[in-house]
């Protein structure tokens, strides 16, 4: 994300900081995230991943960690690496939150690389960088090539064209006093992270450094026939993540097309659970009944399917759904599928919505979490809320959109009550057995 000249020049003032052992080794770490390989991006060399449910991207600094912990210990390579990472996260937060950069104007991005250019004319004349990167004829062999395969000839061939002088153009938005300014926030940051992997602490927490990626800015949903099908795979656990295509939340699908079922099929979600009630199965049948390949399940769960009459009276009608007669059948429906889930209702808000923050709570995701989970609907769902808005004026949307309090009173209702989903289940009649195969679906 930042320009490799930025990070040789943040590298070299660290080395005039810290105590390095083979500041010819860190260069080569700090620079070749960025040495993607003919035909390939730099996503996997970045460790990207898509994280709360699939709304977020991060670079996966907990598995590098995991990974190369003991070679960074020992070599300045995979240091550097290391904080090249770091510094791509940071650099996000510079450009995205702290100077509102818009990547998604026509021509912004071609502006600022030739910022890029321009800017490391100026970065290699003020920091003193040079061209001296040495790579050993065995790099090949490096352990770090099991990550990715790097295109390193060739990236460091054209990384001494960065040192050649470049003057096409004017600056447009990354100027010399930005420059400045992150790298000397990064440099800052960087031996805040040196002190902390010293002293054994876990360093940068990539999860709460996650960002919305430009193009998906706005939650969608992942079926072209639906506003709000969404996964429930991403969310941090107890040091790891739910899994990706265990379980899906939807709302109704009445008429999918070949797309979606063959996405459906890719992912290896075979299994559909509706919570719908019958008068609305009646009035509009799921696309999914008699479906080839698919596993239809009508569960219904009536509790949820009125409006409430007030906003205060939203967190107990969820206490109402949670107790719902056939709620354990729904639990019981996801033990024992085979593959993947999708469980709906009508708008995907409300009953799916109780559901799903069992499923995470269960799991041990953070109520943080699962409150963002929540209010992804109120995004996904915009041109539903706005035809209820149209058609049912007397209606008070309030109690119909997705508020943070809604959640997190009911979360609070039902921890007074139960104080764990196990002890829930347990009330309802879910097994020990059954637990342990949602879990085991949702963490492995």
């Amino acid at each position: 994300m930042a320009s490799r000249i930025m990070h040789l020049a943040i590298t070299d003032i660290l080395a005039g900081r810290y105590a390095f052992r083979d500041i010819n080794r860190l260069k080569i770490g700090a620079t070749l995230p960025d040495a993607s390989a003919p035909g390939q991006n730099t996503e996997r060399s970045h460790l990207k991943i898509r994280i709360r449910g699939l709304t977020q991207k991060t670079y996966d600094l907990t598995r590098y960690r995991k990974e190369y912990g003991e070679k960074m210990r020992e070599d300045d390579l995979y240091l550097g690496y290391y904080l090249h990472l770091v510094q791509d996260l940071l650099f996000r937060y510079f450009m995205y939150e702290m100077h509102r950069w818009d990547s998604k104007a026509p021509g912004n991005v071609d502006r600022l690389h030739n910022d890029y250019a321009l800017i490391n004319t100026y970065v290699i004349g003020k920091y003193q960088l040079r061209d001296d990167i040495v790579i050993p004829q065995d790099f090949a062999k490096e352990p770090i090539h099991a990550l990715y395969p790097f295109g390193y000839e060739s990236f460091y061939e054209e990384l001494k064209g960065d040192y050649e002088p470049y003057r096409e153009g004017s600056l447009f938005f990354f100027t010399q006093q930005k420059a400045d300014e992150f790298i000397g926030m990064a440099v800052g940051f960087c031996m805040r992270e040196l002190d902390a992997l010293s002293q054994g602490q876990p360093g940068m927490d990539e999860y709460q450094w996650g960002w919305k990626p430009a193009r998906d800015a706005v939650a969608h949903s992942l079926l072209h026939t639906t506003l709000n099908t969404r996964e429930l795979g991403g969310y941090r656990t107890r040091g790891r993540y739910t899994h990706m295509d265990a379980v899906w939340r939807s709302d109704v699908q009445r008429y999918p097309d070949q797309g979606d079922l063959a996405l459906l099929r890719e992912h290896h979600i075979t299994t559909v659970i509706d919570l719908r009630g019958e008068g609305d199965i009646l009035r509009a049948p799921s696309g999914f009944e008699g479906a080839a390949d698919f596993a239809y399940c009508h569960v219904p769960i009536d509790e949820g399917s009125g409006i409430p009459e007030s906003r205060e009276a939203v967190p107990g009608s969820y206490m109402a759904i949670a107790m719902a007669k056939n709620m354990p059948r729904v639990f019981k429906k996801i033990a024992d599928a085979p593959d993947g889930v999708m469980i709906n209702c009508t708008a995907g808000k409300d009953r799916t919505g109780v559901v799903s923050a069992l499923l995470l709570k269960l799991c041990g995701v953070s109520e943080e979490d699962i409150v963002y989970d929540y209010l992804l609907t109120r995004e996904c769902n915009q041109k539903r809320f706005e035809l209820i808005r149209q058609n049912y004026p007397e209606v008070d949307m309030g109690i119909i959109i997705p508020d943070e309090s809604y959640m997190r009173e009911f979360l609070r209702l039902f921890k007074e009550r139960f104080g764990s989903v196990e002890n829930y289940f347990e009330d309802r009649g879910v097994t020990v057995e059954e637990t342990a195969r949602i879990r085991r679906k949702m963490l492995g």
